[in-house]
């Protein structure tokens, strides 16, 4: 006798939409975050039909909750069910803050792992773009107080006051301070010095933008609605940040290329 074929196993959770691409004339290859299952990839069948029961549901930022059925051995599992929890409109009315809100999408996705779970993540991410929705704060200031989130979530958060290859404070006389991202952030001399011997990369960081890292390395929603960094101080900052996390990140945040690059 052969053996009964296995039935999908149902599932359910909150989910964040990360990426969705058109499939065939009504259905959407949809990419998800989940709490519990990291990320999915499901398919949405006639995702474009106003008599689905998810018509107009899988817009980008939302909050959802998504009910779907997985076969062992399929790529993609079936959505049976999807329900909007939370609308973040104002994120796609703004275009700094719909930038950033796409920036944050991406780190998600490349962060995420397919089968575990990922509450971090998902609390992370589901806040960030709550912050951009209350439009309270520059979206630009979010998004990177963002990224070093994630960078500390991560275990990765770079050394800003002390030498990330000895351990020593170095004594801050300069403007700019040594900064090499392959060794985790902030150099003293010496270590700087040894570094570029060995041929390595040593950047130089202006001092005061490391020091606004580090204030906003852990800064609550709260203490961000009274943080103001004048425009060009925050571009460093975030540049430098933005660096870090594409080094370890081991690609090129598409999203933050140049304004005409959105993801779908």
């Amino acid at each position: 006798m052969k053996p009964a074929a296995r039935r999908p196993i149902p599932l359910a959770q909150p989910a964040l939409l990360l990426r969705r691409f058109p499939f065939g004339e009504s259905s959407l290859v949809l990419h998800v975050l989940t709490p519990g299952a990291g990320r999915v990839a499901l398919l949405a069948k006639g995702a474009y039909r106003p008599s689905s029961g998810y018509f107009a549901v899988f817009d980008l930022f939302d909050t959802l909750s998504v009910r779907w059925s997985a076969r062992a051995g399929q790529e993609l599992g079936l959505v049976t069910r999807a329900e909007l929890v939370t609308r973040r409109p104002g994120l796609a009315s703004d275009l700094t803050r719909y930038r950033a809100a796409l920036g944050l999408l991406e780190l998600a996705h490349l962060s995420a792992r397919e089968q575990h779970e990922e509450r971090g993540l998902f609390a992370w991410l589901e806040g960030a773009l709550d912050e951009l929705q209350r439009a309270v704060v520059d979206p630009r200031l979010v998004a990177l107080a963002a990224d070093l989130a994630l960078l500390r979530e991560h275990g990765l958060a770079p050394a800003l006051s002390a030498c990330a290859s000895c351990g020593a404070r170095p004594a801050e006389r300069e403007r700019s301070v040594p900064f090499s991202a392959a060794l985790g952030g902030r150099l003293c001399l010496a270590c700087a010095s040894a570094e570029r011997a060995r041929g390595r990369a040593v950047e130089p960081i202006p001092l005061n933008a490391l020091r606004v890292a580090e204030s906003l390395m852990g800064a609550t929603p709260a203490m961000l609605a009274h943080t103001h960094i004048e425009a060009g101080l925050l571009e460093r900052v975030r540049a430098f940040v933005e660096r870090f996390l594409e080094y370890h990140l081991e690609t090129r945040l598409r999203s933050r290329r140049s304004p005409q690059a959105p993801l779908r």
